[in-house]
């Protein structure tokens, strides 16, 4: 059983409060001289007002005694179009959101200017998925830790350290992989035949004859083709079943904690908006703000959030306000036929942690 520590939002601001959060998670870093530490983290996407706040992370920088510039925040580019699809977007609206000097550490896009830089990792047998496609820079750090914003997701229910470790640490290729069962399509209405597709594809999947053809026999669903189109027309079917979603993630998940091997997971259970830090309007809270917990497990982590946010009153106004109080699971409530615990039986089967937990509430304050 694992122990998942619990400080509550009204104890946050308390004088070394983060400190006593993590006290002993803070002994398995144990960083040596010259050694780097990746802060894997969601800076949020345009208009996203949910996500983890820089100077919430820089509690977790400061509580954890991580090293002066040999600490950097790291996450990865997205499928869809927006300003976190190439790094130097990315890092522009990093900037904006308050992520980088002075504020906090410098971030890294982590794999690369486009998203595809990224190194296989091998899944174990009990995996489906093979091998993981994931963000190269990840491999680079020494020691790890996982800052997460707990909130609703369309697909899998809820995001929390699972999902910031299988979606958020994979390269372009690994989200595609994800998130779709079938390869890019091409919408032939938007098309120019400009040829920046097939002039990047890497395996000459991409023919243009009036407008641009996918051999989906050849292609191999690095989805380069989907970020180098200047009108859209590329397009991800995001059609993944649920529960195959959920497994993918959970296994990707497991090949992002083999290549970065974090010692703490950090979940903020703050603004637990319906949709996640991808969306430019996310949505009003589900429920107050509960805390932040913190474990060397991210399954139980997850698993204690879900449980607190299920028990704890829908909040007035909120999407759940009329069909779910306490006791109820508000991410079923708001995105209907999607079972957010699927993830969470998929991780533990793999051996990525276990949903038993130990609740350790941080108390005592003056």
């Amino acid at each position: 059983m694992s122990e998942v520590y619990f400080l509550r939002a009204e104890d946050m601001p308390r004088k070394g409060a983060f400190r006593r959060l993590l006290a002993d998670l803070r002994a398995k870093l144990d960083i040596g001289d010259g050694e780097l530490v990746a802060v894997k983290l969601h800076p949020g996407e345009e208009g996203n007002r949910s996500y983890v706040r820089p100077d919430e992370v820089m509690e977790v920088v400061r509580a954890l005694e991580l090293p002066e510039r040999r600490t950097f925040l790291a996450d990865t580019t997205v499928l869809y179009r927006g300003r976190r699809m190439t790094a130097p977007d990315y890092l522009e609206l990093a900037a904006e959101h308050g992520f980088g000097p002075p504020h906090t550490p410098p971030l890294i896009v982590a794999d690369g200017l486009r998203g595809t830089d990224e190194i296989e990792v091998e899944l174990t047998e009990e995996c489906r998925t093979r091998s993981a496609r994931l963000a190269r820079q990840l491999e680079q750090a020494d020691h790890a830790v996982v800052v997460s914003h707990f909130k609703g997701h369309l697909l899998s229910g809820f995001g929390g350290a699972v999902k910031n470790l299988g979606m958020g640490c994979a390269a372009r290729g690994g989200k595609l992989y994800q998130h779709s069962n079938v390869k890019p399509s091409v919408k032939k209405e938007k098309c120019i035949a400009c040829g920046a597709c097939a002039e990047h594809c890497p395996v000459d999947a991409i023919t243009i004859d009036g407008a641009a053809d996918i051999d989906r026999e050849v292609c191999v669903g690095c989805g380069e083709c989907i970020q180098r189109c200047p009108t859209g027309a590329v397009k991800v079917s995001w059609n993944q079943e649920r529960g195959e979603f959920a497994r993918r993630m959970a296994e990707y998940a497991l090949g992002a904690a083999r290549l970065m091997e974090p010692a703490v997971y950090v979940n903020f259970l703050l603004r637990v908006a319906p949709n996640c830090d991808c969306m430019g309007d996310e949505g009003d809270p589900l429920v107050a703000d509960i805390g932040v917990l913190a474990s060397h497990d991210p399954v139980a982590l997850d698993r204690a959030c879900y449980d607190l946010v299920r028990e704890a009153p829908s909040a007035e106004g909120s999407e759940t306000a009329d069909s779910a109080g306490s006791g109820d699971d508000k991410f079923t409530a708001v995105h209907g036929s999607s079972d957010p615990l699927q993830q969470l039986e998929a991780a533990e089967r793999i051996g990525l942690g276990s949903q038993e937990y130990n609740l350790v509430e941080i108390g005592g304050f003056d």
